[in-house]
């Protein structure tokens, strides 16, 4: 009887807690967080980007494999932010490079500085579709 009793409770506190619980997370492909503000003056949108490879290397001697040798590295790496402020029509988009691959390639123009952002753009719709 206290085991029946027991189990009876466990069930209907496992049904009310599942349906006190509710779930705003994104689909996939939407970004890993998606963040709007209380008055909806704002969103934001961030996602990642990564991109490996994997390379392994073996010798062959009388059928056996010998020597191996692997690299892992890590091609791309990178942080995406988009979304609008104040207004839908005042959007934004920034990507930023994580990885050597990314931030490298610096010139003798720019100090040999490394190339964080690789992409920033503001968009201003003032007037409907102009």
């Amino acid at each position: 009887m206290k085991l029946k009793v027991t189990l009876i409770a466990f069930a209907i506190s496992a049904i009310f807690s599942a349906n006190s619980q509710e779930t705003n997370a994104p689909k996939f492909g939407k970004g890993l967080f998606n963040l709007v503000g209380k008055d909806s003056s704002y969103t934001m949108k961030i996602a990642t980007r990564m991109q490996f490879l994997a390379i392994s290397n073996w010798e062959s001697e009388d059928g056996n494999l010998i020597n191996p040798e692997s690299n892992f590295l890590i091609r791309r790496a990178r942080l995406k932010f988009d979304g609008f402020a104040y207004s839908p029509k005042l959007k934004y988009k920034l990507e930023l490079g994580l990885s050597n691959r990314d931030i490298s390639g610096a010139s003798e123009f720019n100090r040999n500085t490394p190339r964080y952002i690789l992409d920033a753009v503001v968009m201003w719709n003032f007037y409907e579709n102009f």
